[in-house]
This record gives C-alpha cells, sequence and structure tokens, in this order.
C-alpha cells in the first residue's frame, strides 16, 4: 500500500484499512442491512434524482467503495458525459472494476483530500456512506476539494448517517455504532451541513430518507 501512503502524506492521513479487508463481503452486508429501511435501491436511486444527473455531465463519486452507485450513474451521462470513482481502498476498487464489465466507469485510487484532478473538472460530485468515516480535519480538505474539482454552479449530493431523532432511530444507531467510530458522532456535533458551507457552497436541500436513518444534502457552487 506505498502509494496510498504517498497520497496520505500531505492529508490528515485518515484512513480505515479494514475497508479493503472486508472488500469481498461489503456489498452482501450492506444489501442485507438495507432490508430494515426499505432497501439499498431505493437509497442510492434516491441520490440520483437528487443529483440531477443529464447526459454528457462528468460525475465524480466521492470515496466510492465498490462502486455501486457509480455504476448506476454510468448509463444516465452517456452520449459524452463520464462518471469517475475514487478511494483510498485498491480492493475496493477492484471489485468495481470486477463489476463494471462496459468498463463504464474510471476507477481511480485516490484520496478525497487531495484529488488529482484540475480545477472545474466536474459537473456532479457525489458522496454516500463515507463522509462520516473521515476524521473533521480529513472532512474538511475533502469538501475543499470537491469544491475545487466542481465547476461553477456545479452540484454536490452526500448522503450518510442522520443524527438520530426518534425512538427507532435511536435504536438502529445503537446497532450501526458497533461498527463505528467517534469520527461519526463527531460529524453530528460539527454539523455536517456547516462543514459543507464552509468552502462556499449554497445548500437547497436537506432531507431525510430510508427511515430517517440516513439525509441526503444536496449543495450548488454558486457561478
Amino acid at each position: 500500500m506505498a502509494d496510498r501512503e504517498n497520497d496520505v502524506s500531505k492529508t490528515s492521513g485518515y484512513f480505515r484499512d479494514e475497508f479493503g479487508r472486508l472488500a469481498r463481503y461489503y456489498d452482501a452486508g450492506l444489501k442485507l442491512g438495507f432490508l430494515v429501511v426499505g432497501g439499498e435501491g431505493a437509497f442510492r436511486r434516491d441520490i440520483i434524482e437528487t443529483a440531477s444527473l443529464e447526459p454528457g455531465h462528468s460525475v465524480l463519486d466521492v470515496n466510492c467503495g465498490t462502486g455501486t452507485l457509480a455504476l448506476m450513474m454510468a448509463p444516465l451521462v452517456e452520449a459524452g458525459g463520464r462518471v469517475v470513482g475514487i478511494d483510498l481502498a485498491e480492493r475496493m476498487l477492484d471489485v468495481g472494476r470486477g463489476k463494471d464489465r462496459r468498463a463504464s466507469v474510471e476507477f481511480i485510487l485516490a484520496n478525497a483530500e487531495d484529488l488529482p484532478f484540475p480545477d472545474a473538472s466536474f459537473d456532479r460530485v457525489t458522496s454516500s456512506l463515507a463522509i462520516h468515516e473521515m476524521n473533521r480535519e480529513g472532512r474538511v480538505n475533502a469538501l475543499r476539494e470537491i469544491w475545487r474539482v466542481l465547476r461553477p454552479r456545479g452540484r454536490l449530493t452526500v448522503a450518510d448517517l442522520r443524527r438520530p431523532d426518534t425512538r427507532w432511530t435511536r435504536l438502529a444507531m445503537r446497532v450501526v455504532m458497533l461498527g463505528e467510530t467517534d469520527t461519526l458522532p463527531d460529524m453530528w456535533e460539527n454539523d455536517l451541513g456547516r462543514e459543507i458551507r464552509q468552502p462556499g457552497f449554497v445548500i437547497h436541500e436537506r432531507r431525510a430518507v430510508s427511515r430517517g436513518l440516513f439525509e441526503i444534502i444536496s449543495a450548488v457552487k454558486p457561478g
């Protein structure tokens, strides 16, 4: 993993090694976990609808994992479009490449805190179930980088775990927290919406999905 170490040398350096070790089981585990909140497919479709993709769009999926969302988005931007998925776990990317028989997505080993793309490269950026895995410095760095690579009037769509506010979500979150670290409550404490606004994004939608366990935040880069 020397390449990964080089990628994080100028950033917060936060990375959970177990993502690579669990790559082959990740999709099955996620599908199973989502059964109680309406299914993973419905969750992913909510993200895509919010992202408002069009043919020809250039899309970046940050911390794409095994590429499920990136692969769902690719057919929607065909005819001149492009979908790139980046992640720091090479084994996760390998799973995504194995699912992508048409090579419709570019899977790249890269750090969200130091994106290897020129300014204003993308029309859309998405990130799902990933921001909460980063420490505070990492989130700030990544959101600044996302701002940099988005074109003016481009849209950022983030889907992540929502602070529980009902009896059911508090109970469900107890189970979720068995596999999480203190970066998740820190994201809630510091408010992800506030962090997204810091680089200059304007939030125009923030809504609960999947029985309130998750939220989708849609923000625009003015221009």
